[in-house]
């Protein structure tokens, strides 16, 4: 039968290593990649495949997948599919999701299953068979009210079982993890949102001032709300010497034309 746990904080006595520190913070500190999570997960145990799934309407979604080798094609998002057609309902996962919806927002719950253990012949055959897989180890936590998302990680037969070692370390890690996770989604909204007011910014200034270059109106959208020359620079990929060179060219060209030519008023135009 598949194992499952509920977990709210790292276990007593166990130390997490430096090195899945840092790929945690580093998961926390930019929007959600499952590349990153594999990368923090794979410090403490090797993981063939990493999917992330959200559930809505009872109906999961693959967000994104990653894999620890380059195949030349994208075996999570084939598998996905498959599964989403034709199993998901018959996956305990499904009930596990309903009832962490109503948890309070620090737990996480867990779920370890082997192959051998999947109640549906076809999905065992379609996916777990055809692409060597030997089992499936999932957390799954609410990010926000009945939000709830999870993170799969899959074996295949190079890498055998999850040792009783390993799974301990993953349960150890697996409240930390929940936090890095929602860390990233935090992170991501927030990026998203201030996508938003720069691409509004830039629409008013296209209509508000058209003396100015498409770089400049980039520049000065991104000044109005409130990044730093270093952060306009990162996000047009651009030096900070450009940035500064298109400001000082934008700035004159407002001036000129009588229109706001710094940062707050700026933000007061655009706002």
């Amino acid at each position: 039968m598949p194992s499952n746990w509920t977990l709210d904080a790292p276990s007593a006595g166990h130390l997490v290593s430096s090195a899945v520190v840092h790929g945690l913070l580093e998961v926390a500190g930019a929007p959600l990649s499952a590349a990153r999570l594999l990368r923090a997960i794979q410090s403490v145990v090797p993981v063939q495949y990493l999917s992330l799934v959200a559930f809505r309407r009872d109906t999961p979604e693959l967000i994104e997948g990653s894999s620890h080798d380059t195949h030349g094609r994208d075996v999570v998002a084939e598998c996905f599919a498959i599964y989403r057609r034709c199993y998901f309902r018959s996956d305990s996962v499904m009930r596990l999701a309903d009832q962490v919806a109503v948890r309070p927002a620090r737990e996480v719950a867990v779920l370890h299953c082997r192959a051998d253990e999947l109640p549906v012949a076809g999905w065992r055959d379609d996916i777990y068979v055809r692409e060597r897989l030997t089992e499936r180890f999932t957390l799954l936590h609410a990010p926000a009210p009945g939000s709830v998302q999870a993170i799969h990680l899959y074996r295949d037969d190079r890498q055998g079982f999850f040792q009783p070692s390993e799974i301990a370390q993953l349960l150890a890690m697996a409240p930390l993890l929940r936090q890095a996770h929602q860390a990233a989604l935090q992170v991501g909204a927030v990026a998203a949102d201030r996508q938003a007011q720069v691409a509004q910014a830039e629409r008013r200034l296209s209509r508000l001032a058209p003396l100015l270059s498409p770089r400049e109106r980039s520049v000065c959208a991104r000044i109005a709300c409130g990044l730093s020359a270093d952060g306009i620079a990162a996000d047009l990929d651009v030096a900070p010497s450009t940035v500064t060179t298109l400001r000082k060219r934008a700035y004159l060209k407002l001036s000129d034309a009588g229109l706001p030519s710094d940062r707050m008023r700026l933000a007061h135009w655009l706002g």
